[in-house]
């Protein structure tokens, strides 16, 4: 149960990013969503981000995740998490002038009964190697999720021992690493599309797969793609809460959460949002939103 933001943008679309991060934030806080399914608003278990920003012709990629557990517990961990994911957020919008382009990744979490601490925080990270005109090479694969997966399940497919020692979304990534390897940098969509497909023909989504996922190429650079299936949502309660919802404007293209969202009407802006659709791939670049949907029985 998370909340989350993807981005694609060039420098001019920078003071829109400022304004989408800073709802993220407000909805990190305090989540109406989500204190209506857990009681409590605040995505306080860890959070984290993943960004590839492009200057003088190079890219640069920032990758930190944070959760204050077990250092401490309860309401002070809960608290300490959300000061410092403010302080996160600042800190990477006090240095984001001065790129060109970029994608970003932001992730605040909550979880019912997942491992705990920096290692069990999003975007998690795996290697895997990808073919392009130039030759095969070793990509870097980042993930994001909201929603729950069975683990057991997918692990087993996968050969994992122990699935105590990773989230669910972790191991789903392991999956999309798998079905990844080897595939030409321009075919990436297709696979994401073709693995959430076979986990929901297999059920092995008992709640949501919407998630982020960062490509990124050290020849081609980054590919962002947002992956989105809903297993409930005639529950409205948590069709509300883990609507998929793709935004652009003229600067921007990305993904937010549903309450995000919510806290962006009627900030101004020329904001499109797209919502709705509880089955899609989208590829997001700063140029343009290319959505497949993603058909299933």
């Amino acid at each position: 149960m998370c909340r989350m933001v993807g981005l694609a943008f060039r420098a001019g679309g920078i003071p829109v990013v400022r304004k989408i991060l800073t709802a993220f934030v407000d909805a990190s806080r305090d989540d109406i969503y989500l204190r209506e399914i857990a009681g409590d608003g605040r995505h306080c278990h860890g959070y984290g981000y993943v960004a590839v920003l492009k200057r003088h012709g190079a890219w640069v990629v920032l990758h930190e995740r944070f959760d204050a557990m077990p250092a401490m517990s309860g309401e002070e961990a809960c608290e300490a998490n959300l000061e410092a994911l403010s302080h996160t957020v600042k800190r990477f919008l006090d240095g984001v002038d001065g790129f060109t382009e970029g994608v970003v990744v932001f992730h605040s979490r909550r979880t019912r009964g997942e491992p705990r601490g920096f290692a069990a925080a999003h975007p998690f990270r795996e290697e895997l190697l990808i073919n392009t005109v130039d030759g095969p090479e070793i990509a870097e694969l980042y993930l994001c999720h909201n929603g729950g997966v069975l683990k057991e399940s997918i692990a087993q497919e996968l050969g994992l021992p122990n699935t105590s020692l990773y989230t669910d979304s972790h191991i789903f990534l392991k999956l999309l690493t798998h079905r990844a390897e080897g595939v030409f940098y321009n075919d990436f969509p297709k696979v994401l599309e073709e693995t959430i497909t076979e986990a929901v023909r297999k059920n092995y989504v008992k709640s949501a797969l919407d998630i982020l996922v960062l490509l990124n190429s050290p020849t081609m650079g980054p590919m962002l793609l947002a992956g989105a299936y809903v297993a409930e949502k005639d529950q409205t309660k948590k069709w509300k809460y883990y609507e998929p919802v793709l935004l652009e404007t003229q600067t921007v293209k990305g993904y937010v959460s549903s309450t995000i969202r919510d806290n962006l009407r009627g900030t101004g802006g020329d904001f499109q949002f797209i919502d709705g659709n509880d089955r899609y791939v989208a590829v997001l670049s700063s140029e343009s939103l290319k959505i497949n949907s993603v058909s299933l029985p």
